[in-house]
C-alpha cells in the first residue's frame, strides 16, 4: 500500500507511525488503496506546471501577490468599461512588471467567464495553432481551469488547422506570465483558453479570428482576450524607441493587413505580432474600433544598459 511522509506536527486522517529519519521525527502514514478518493482523483488532474517560477516571476506565493498588487496600485484610474482585449508583454517581471500593471488594471472589477491568451512560440515555429489538452495551467497563486467547451469548439471550426499539440504549451512560457496577474485580478472560478499560433501569416490570424468570433457569438459568455507579445529585440535603444514608436503607430490604424506587412518586412519589431493582428482582425469582425496605448517602454529604461534592448508594451481595446 502508498506509504505518505509528513514532518511530525502535521495531521493526517488515516492513522500514522512515528519514525526518526535523518535526525528529524516523521509521521509514516500507510494509506489502503481505496482509502481516498479526492487524493487519487487529484492525481488524474493533468496539470501544466510552472516553468519559469522563480526565474521571471517569484515562486513564493505571498511575495508574487505583492508584487503584482504594489504593481496595480499605480494604476486605479482611467480605466475603459468592459475591454474585449489587451496587450501585455511575455517578459520577465523584473523588466516589465509595470506594464503589465498598466495592461491588468484595465480590467480591475470585470468579470469575465473565459480570458483567451493568444501566445507567440519562442523557440521553433509550426504549422498550426495549438490548443492545450491538459485540464488546467498552475501557477504559485494556484490552478485556472480550461474552458474544455470552448477549446473543443475551436478545434471542430478548423480542425485541420486548431489542434491539440500540448508539447508546445509545456514549453512556452509567455502564457504562465499572464496567470499570477489573471488570479490576481479576476475571480478565482474564470476560465482560460490558451492559444499558442505557431507561425505568424495571414492565413492564422484570419482562421483564428474567424473561429474567436463565432464562439463569441454561440457560446454567450463573457469572454477577454489577452495577447501577449514583446516588441524589439536585442537592438540598441535609440533603435528600439523608432521601432517601437512606428509600432505603435500602426497599431493605432487599426489595419491587420498593413500591420502584418510592416512585420514581414522587418519594418517593426513584435514577438507576438500574430496575437495582435489576430486580436485586431477580431476587432473589425466585432465592429471594435477603441484602442489605447497604456504603457511603452524598454529594458534599458528599466536597468540603464542600452546597448541591446528589448520593448514592451500594454494596450487596451474596447
Amino acid at each position: 500500500c502508498p506509504l505518505r511522509f509528513y514532518p511530525q506536527g502535521t495531521s493526517s486522517a488515516i492513522s500514522a507511525v512515528k519514525k526518526k529519519i535523518w535526525g528529524q521525527d516523521f509521521l509514516i502514514e500507510f494509506t489502503p488503496q481505496h482509502a481516498s478518493k479526492e487524493i487519487n482523483m487529484s492525481k488524474n488532474i493533468k496539470r501544466r506546471a510552472t516553468t519559469v517560477a522563480g526565474d521571471f516571476y517569484p515562486d513564493d506565493p505571498d511575495k508574487l501577490t505583492k508584487m503584482i498588487k504594489d504593481s496595480l496600485s499605480a494604476y486605479t484610474n482611467d480605466k475603459v468599461d468592459s475591454p474585449l482585449g489587451i496587450i501585455v508583454p511575455n517578459s520577465s517581471y523584473q523588466f516589465a512588471s509595470d506594464v503589465f500593471a498598466a495592461g491588468y488594471s484595465q480590467i480591475l472589477g470585470e468579470e469575465y467567464d473565459t480570458v483567451i491568451i493568444i501566445s507567440p512560440i519562442h523557440k521553433i515555429a509550426f504549422p498550426f495553432i495549438a490548443l492545450s489538452d491538459s485540464d488546467c495551467f498552475t501557477s504559485p497563486l494556484g490552478d485556472l481551469y480550461i474552458d474544455k467547451k470552448a477549446n473543443e469548439f475551436l478545434n471542430k471550426f478548423r480542425e485541420e488547422f486548431i489542434v491539440y499539440k500540448n508539447e508546445y504549451h509545456l514549453s512556452e512560457y509567455s502564457i504562465e506570465v499572464q496567470l499570477p496577474y489573471i488570479s490576481t485580478v479576476l475571480k478565482k472560478d474564470v476560465k482560460i483558453l490558451p492559444i499558442i499560433i505557431g507561425e505568424s501569416n495571414t492565413k492564422f490570424t484570419v482562421i483564428l479570428s474567424q473561429a474567436l468570433c463565432s464562439l463569441m457569438e454561440k457560446k454567450k459568455k463573457k469572454y477577454l482576450i489577452i495577447v501577449t507579445t514583446n516588441l524589439s529585440h536585442n537592438i540598441k535603444y535609440e533603435e528600439a524607441v523608432k521601432t517601437d514608436n512606428k509600432f505603435i503607430s500602426i497599431l493605432f490604424q487599426i489595419n491587420p493587413d498593413h500591420m502584418s506587412e510592416q512585420l514581414a518586412l522587418g519594418e517593426i519589431k513584435a514577438r507576438g505580432g500574430g496575437g495582435v493582428i489576430t486580436l485586431l482582425r477580431l476587432a473589425q469582425l466585432l465592429k471594435i474600433d477603441n484602442i489605447r496605448v497604456l504603457k511603452l517602454l524598454n529594458s534599458g529604461d528599466v536597468n540603464g544598459e542600452k546597448h541591446k534592448v528589448e520593448g514592451y508594451m500594454s494596450g487596451v481595446m474596447w
